[in-house]
Parts: C-alpha cells; structure tokens; sequence
C-alpha cells in the first residue's frame, strides 16, 4: 500500500542578495501505513463471490481497502489526499508498495506500482427477486471517479491509471524468443519461454497530468467514467474481477534526493450494477465531501490550561462544511452537530433546521449557511484538568441515501495536551531548505507564561537515510513579526524516527526555557533550526492545514514568509512531560470483557450487576477517538471486523448516562 506522499517542487527566490530555497518532497516511508501492515495477513483472506450490486465510496479512513471489497492492499485509504473528492475518503495510488516503502524495481522509467483488484464477483446471475441469468439486455455498467495528483505529486506523461477486467475463462499467452549474448567474453543462451497469464483485458486508461491541467479541461476537479461492459460471454461470469492499477516513475538518478514517493492518482465512488447506461451518472446520495473540521481558531490541538487562559478568542465563529447532492433533484435534508466531553453524552446540540439541497451538477457544495458555515455559539467548557478531548458529531439526514448512511457522520476530536500544534498529525509530503546555514523559525503565542520542555518534530524518512544531517535546534523571541533574539541554541541534533503511530520525536533543550513577558514579549515564541549542510531535512509537511503565516526562513538575508501553503509538523511541548493523546479511561468496575486481549474479536462484556439492558446502547472507540461501533448492547459481541488495536467500550442506558467503560485490545 503505501502512503508516503507526495511532491517535488522547487522553488528558487531571492531573500534580499543571498539565494534561499525551501523545497516540498515526496516521503520515502509512510508510518501509518508500516504500523498496520501486520493486517495484511487475515485481511486478505478471500470471501465468497460478491453479488450486485458493487459499491465502495472509501467513507472511512481506513489505511487499507475494505478486505470485504478488495483482494490487495497496496493503495492508501484516506481523506487526506484528493481535493474536493465526490465523497468523503478516496483510494490513492502512488509510487510505493503495502509496506509504505519504494517498489523495488522502483525507476526513473514507468513501473508497475498498485493495483487495487476486486473480490470476485457474481456477474452471472442476479438473485433478488427471482434468481436468473444476467444477459446484454440487462445493461451493465462500471463507473468511477478519478483525479491525477490530488495534493500529491503530479504523474508524468509517461505514467499512466489503467482500469482493467477479467475474463476468466481466457487466458493470454506471451511467447518470449530466446536470446544470445555476450558477458564477459561468455556467451550466454537466455532460452524462448512462454508466459500464461489470466486475461486482464484493458477497459480504460488515462496518461500522467497535473491536477491544473485536468480541471482546465472542463472544469471539474475529479472526473467520473463511465463504461457499459457488453461482452457477455468474456465477462459475465460467477468469478468476474475488475482492477485498477498505476504506472510510476521516480526522478531522475541524476537528483537522487528527489527520488521518493510520488505520481498520485486518486479514484472514489466505484459502482458496478445492472439497470444503467452511459448517461447514469447521478447517484441518490446527499453526503459529507470533505472531513470534519476543528473547532479551534489558531491551533488544531494546544494546551488544556492555554486555552482556558483565553478559551473565547481561542475559539472558532464559524465552521467550513462540504454536503453535496449526487443527484439530478434537489432533497429535503436536515444537518446537526453535537460535542461531547471525553467518553460521555452529549453537551451541546446544534439543529438548524432542515433546507432543500440542490444538485451539485448545477450548484456545486451546498452553501445553505447554517449548513455550509454552522456557527460555534460556545466555548468547550474549562476545567483542571491537563488532558481532555470532545468530540463533535457532525449529521446529515436525508431520504436521498437510501443505504449508502456512511458518508452522512464525520468526526473532529479535539484534544487538549501538552502541546501546540498547527498540523493534523499527517504528512503528505515534506518540506527542506536547501542551503548552508538556512534557518527555519516556527511561531507560537501563548496565553499565560508556560514552560517550554521540549520540541517534537516529525521528520520523515528518506532513501538511505539521506536527511540524517546534524543541525542547530533554536529559539528565538519576537522582534515586530519576526524572530528577534537567539535564546537558545545547541548544535548536535538531528531527523530521528519513533516506532509508533504518533511518529513525533522529542529534542529536549539542556534546560527548561521559561516563556515569560520579560524576555518573550507579547509571549510570542519561534522554534526551529539552523542548518550544517545545504541537504534537506525533510520535516513532516501536512498540506491540509495552512500555517504559512507562521513559517519564516532565511539564508544570510532577511526573513522570509514561506511560500508553501501548509503546516510544518514542529510542536512545542509545555507543562508536565508526560504521554500524549487521548485519554483512555481505566477499567471500570461495572464492566468487564474477556478474553482480553482477545484474538479473533470474539468477547463477552459482562455487566458486575445483573440489570434490564432493554434500550442500553454498545459504542467503541479506537485509540484516536474514532467511534468503530454504535448499537443496542450485547453480552456476546463479535469485534472480528475490527483491525488489531487498543479500544475503548462505553455503555449507556437509555437516558445517555455511562453505565460502563473499559479498555479492550485485539490481537489478531
């Protein structure tokens, strides 16, 4: 699979006299992707032939393809990739392979790289309402969306998507002729050899193009095809498959710095049935486009005692919301949002309403305000505590989405740490400057004085470790919008890597650094580096949040503003060193589940008090807050769906209240 992504941009300017570069880049690893590949193993296990109709939008962001869909991993599941994708969630192919790493025959020549291949699927019969033969007359078709680049790396011309079908009942022969040649003076007889391979049969392809270059071409940022499949005896089968695959290529060895992750393609929204034709293009779906965004104005995620030092600026007005209508109708909808506090009921309900949403065909996103910009009448409540989290639910309701409910709930969980962050924890691609001595200066203001423990930086991985340079860690005061005073600096730092989901490694200062008005003022604070060589540190670079305002980098020259769009992945840690993220409630005495860990998803939750469950609910959390499962409450639970991982169960009785919480982990 991958997820390592992206760019290769250079951009050259002058900064006063002195030549400066800042660089975006391709990832060479992607650690989300290398955390959950011990999944690949029990999620590729080959279910029984998929009936009509075919669906999958990618709702959730799940790393790997649905194993109920899809027989491989090596495309990227996410919502981070495309731009203004169908749906929430696409399928992303690029460069590298299931284990988030460069394809070994990886070149600056096109390569096979991913495939995203289908179950098998019964497009012999139909079973509903009658059983029977499926015939021409039934009129399949195969759609999709489809984008070049994304937020990614544009594919080159020689790269290509290519859409695929299987007859399986045919088969391709490639007769190889033998070969003589010399090595070393030995002459060497390569002998004739035939190859037999199943019979893929080229449905659609598109060449590499920039994401500019496709929407100039009418307008739209993802494309829909759509392709009747009229050869019955080749196709109409109790075992047909389809698949998509890409072609990639690497820079030139010539630059091997730039040889990384790259030539993304985004696809959603693939739907195969009988029933359609070539003008079938609209969907009866009202739905999420975009993922949920956080409700803090300045910051995706700071201190607990920061924001209650000024917790109104602090923040948002108003929220940016995608719904679209995939149909030709306009459809009576209504949209609500609701917080809630760690684990518990909701706190807060927002319900504007309904309003009739129009088709995006000819009115694009809804921009119905109270839908589309929601106001934030409300502070998240303030506390002591160090660490807490709400999560705010966002619903669209409709009669329009029929079965296709995923996309209608999206999520943002806010947490309150020990640290300020700009950036949402992912890295699609990474960002350097390339020059001697360059500087990098990061800012951050505070809201009452704090002390500053530590900095974490996600710096990603790269080919042969090539961004493993020493560097100055600095800190700097504020001088009229810029860095003023150096006050802090130490040489010997330099990029290294946690093993684990955050990714975040700590660099520790020699001592506390104390952020106080006599020597930071206005509390404004930078952090950053100075560099040794002219090679490119190669900093997690997430191009979904924008704090370009906040990024200043110089040469020997003055200051200057990052041209880059996004959010450098730096947080300054305050406060209490201690482990960050999400809370998770201890054991609680009311509820306990076993086997724990469990090894096939199979448990019992047994309840300390034999009580009426009538109308007692079953949610379950995964270790970034994701709500994974929400229904009526059962002694016996079957989680085997659910991927390795740590969860936490809640249990609520009928008026909300938490009857019970535990932690649970899955061992598959």
């Amino acid at each position: 699979m991958k997820r390592l992504v992206f760019l290769s941009i250079l951009v050259f300017f002058l900064a006063g006299t002195m030549s400066a570069q800042e660089v975006i880049t391709g990832l060479q690893v992607n650690p989300q992707v290398k955390n959950k590949a011990s999944r690949l193993k029990s999620a590729l296990s080959v279910p029984a032939p998929l009936l009509l109709p075919f669906f999958d939008d990618f709702y959730e962001a799940s790393v790997f393809p649905d194993p109920n869909h899809w027989s491989d991993a090596d495309v990227f599941i996410s919502n981070d990739y495309a731009v203004d994708p169908p749906t929430i969630g696409v399928a992303t192919f690029d460069a590298i392979d299931n284990l988030g790493r460069l394809y070994e025959d990886a070149s600056p020549f096109p390569y096979q790289a991913d495939f995203l291949t289908s179950q098998p699927i019964r497009l012999d019969s139909v079973f509903a309402p009658v059983p029977r033969k499926i015939t021409r007359a039934d009129s399949v078709y195969f759609s999709f969306y489809y984008q070049p680049q994304g937020r990614g790396n544009e594919p080159a011309r020689a790269d290509s998507l290519v859409l695929e079908f299987l007859a399986p009942d045919e088969t391709i022969v490639t007769i190889i002729p033998a070969d003589t040649s010399e090595v070393g003076g030995v002459v060497v007889i390569t002998p004739a050899d035939t190859i037999v391979q199943e019979g893929w049969i080229k449905a659609w392809s598109s060449p590499g193009l920039s994401l500019d270059d496709f929407y100039a071409e009418d307008s739209m940022w993802f494309r829909q095809v759509v392709i009747p499949i009229l050869d019955s005896a080749s196709f109409y089968s109790p075992d047909f498959r389809f698949r998509f695959r890409n072609y990639a290529s690497l820079a030139s060895i010539i630059l091997p710095d730039w040889q990384s992750n790259g030539d993304q393609w985004n696809i959603d929204y693939v739907y195969l049935n009988i029933g359609r034709n070539l003008f079938d293009t609209l969907h009866r779906d009202v739905a999420f486009a975009d993922k949920a965004p956080g409700m803090l104005t300045n910051y995706t995620s700071m201190p607990y005692n920061q924001y209650r030092a000024n917790f109104i600026k602090e923040m948002a007005d108003t929220l940016n919301l995608k719904i679209t209508n995939l149909d030709g109708d306009d459809y009576n909808a209504s949209y609500r949002y609701e917080v809630s506090r760690d684990y518990q009921a909701p706190f807060k309900f927002y319900n504007p309403g309904n309003y009739f949403i129009p088709p995006f065909i000819t009115s694009g996103y809804v921009d119905h305000q109270p839908f589309s910009r929601p106001a934030v009448d409300f502070q998240f409540p303030v506390g002591t505590q160090e660490r807490v989290f709400f999560t705010t639910t966002h619903i669209v309701n409709t009669e329009a989405s029929l079965g296709r409910k995923e996309n209608d709930t999206i999520r943002n969980v806010q947490l309150f740490a020990n640290y300020f962050s700009y950036d949402d924890g992912t890295a699609e691609v990474g960002y350097g400057l390339s020059n001697v001595s360059a500087q990098l200066a990061y800012r951050f203001k505070l809201n009452t004085p704090d002390s500053l423990l530590a900095v974490q930086m996600y710096f990603n991985q790269t080919l042969k470790d090539g961004n493993v340079k020493k560097f100055y860690l600095n800190i700097w005061n504020d001088y009229f919008g810029e860095p003023g005073d150096l006050i802090y600096s130490k040489y010997g730092y330099e990029p290294a890597y946690e093993d684990s989901l955050n990714q975040f490694f700590t660099y520790k200062p020699d001592s506390i650094i104390q952020i106080e008005e006599e020597q930071f003022p206005n509390l404004i604070f930078y952090v950053g580096w100075e560099q040794s060589t002219a090679d490119n540190l190669n900093i997690g670079f997430d191009m979904n949040n924008d704090a370009s305002a906040n990024t200043m980098y110089r040469t020997f020259g003055p200051w200057t503003q990052s041209l880059f769009k996004g959010a450098l992945m730096i947080r300054p840690v305050f406060g209490k060193m201690k482990v960050v993220g999400i809370e998770e409630p201890g054991n609680s005495q009311t509820l306990k589940i076993y086997p724990n860990p469990s090894t096939d998803g199979r448990v019992v939750m047994q309840l300390s008090q034999s009580l009426n469950t009538s109308g007692y609910l079953t949610t379950i959390f995964n270790s970034t807050g994701k709500m994974v499962v929400n229904k009526p409450f059962s002694r016996e639970e079957d989680l085997s769906s659910l991927p390795s991982g740590v969860y936490i169960v809640r249990i609520t009785g009928p008026d909300g209240s938490v009857i019970g919480r535990s932690k649970f982990l899955i061992n598959h």
